[in-house]
């Protein structure tokens, strides 16, 4: 049998931001169209604060079942490592047998950052221009390289852990895409000059207030994946004219801000995005809309990046091969 193995740059190297993207798309079609033969997940937190994750996912007739497993640890930061630590397994869709191994930290930076960027394509003001990152890590960082591709920024600003961390995403970036990017003082001070904001954080407590909002925002959230994660305020939810998730049933259980506002009492109906991609519900309907997006995380994300990821660099002959 042999394996095909596939690290960062071998991902990197053949999944264009919209290649990736696009692969997110089909994802989120698949969802809506109720095309996913394989999809689960399960998580848990050890005592130390660690995230165990179990993924698995397939869209029928399009791609192989795949499974990612690992961990993510809040302590890598400070040793200097990715917080998360994964691989992808993809299995032949007809016989079970593993076709690849690829690098699962790089499948969940590309599929999270790209998911955003779909949703934003279809939910922002198509003359949204200033992008707004509450957080300073790789899940921001590869938010702002795929909306950069879906829409013309002509600035960055980002707020971190730290004046020193915002500053270091923003110098990147600005290398990077050829964007104006700075440091912002706070979030409060971010939202109010952005058109799109991303929160990609782990926190416990709201990073955005509904009040800093200014009519036209698109909200896209990334670490509101449990329960007891809240990106957002009540406020929040309460503005917003309309609210999407990548699952609005995994949604309503998983995301911090929806149980909050479920336990409060606060109406948030929430359509799925793969059904406003495919035009059967309603997207943004006017510029003073305030819009938000969240995002919990499908095994149906991984099988599609991963899948494409593979089918790229077979054709290349890319990657390395492993008989065992």
């Amino acid at each position: 049998m042999s394996l095909l193995v596939l690290s960062d740059a071998d991902i990197r190297s053949v999944l264009t931001p919209r290649v990736a993207i696009e692969s997110q798309r089909a994802a989120y079609l698949a969802v809506a169209d109720g095309r996913v033969a394989a999809s689960g997940v399960t998580s848990s937190w050890d005592a130390d604060g660690s995230l165990t994750f179990a993924h698995t996912g397939a869209i029928a007739g399009r791609t192989g079942v795949t499974c990612k497993f690992g961990m993510q640890v809040g302590g890598n930061a400070a040793r200097g490592l990715p917080s998360v630590q994964a691989v992808v397994m993809v299995l032949d869709p007809a016989t079970g047998e593993p076709l690849a191994c690829l690098n699962g930290g790089t499948v969940t930076a590309l599929r999270t950052g790209a998911g955003v960027a779909a949703a934003a394509d279809v939910l922002a003001r198509p003359d949204a221009r200033r992008l707004g990152l509450v957080g300073a890590g790789v899940q921001a960082r590869e938010a702002a390289r795929m909306i950069s591709a879906v829409r013309d920024l002509t600035a960055i600003s980002v707020h971190g852990l730290s004046v020193e961390e915002s500053a270091r995403l923003a110098a990147q970036l600005e290398t990077e895409l050829i964007i104006t990017a700075s440091a912002a003082n706070s979030a409060e001070e971010l939202a109010a000059e952005s058109d799109i904001v991303v929160t990609a954080t782990t926190s416990r407590t709201p990073v955005v207030g509904g009040a800093w909002l200014p009519d036209g925002s698109t909200v896209l959230t990334v670490g509101s994946y449990e329960p007891d994660r809240r990106e957002l305020d009540l406020a929040a939810t309460r503005r917003a004219d309309l609210i999407t998730a990548d699952d609005p049933v995994k949604a309503a259980a998983r995301c911090g801000i929806l149980v909050e506002a479920r336990e409060r009492g606060v109406p948030a109906h929430v359509s799925a995005i793969g059904e406003v991609i495919a035009g059967r519900a309603a997207g943004r309907k006017a510029e003073a809309e305030v819009v938000l997006f969240h995002c919990t995380g499908l095994g149906i994300q991984d099988a599609s990046l991963a899948w494409a990821a593979v089918e790229l660099a077979t054709a290349r002959q890319l990657g390395e091969r492993v008989d065992f």
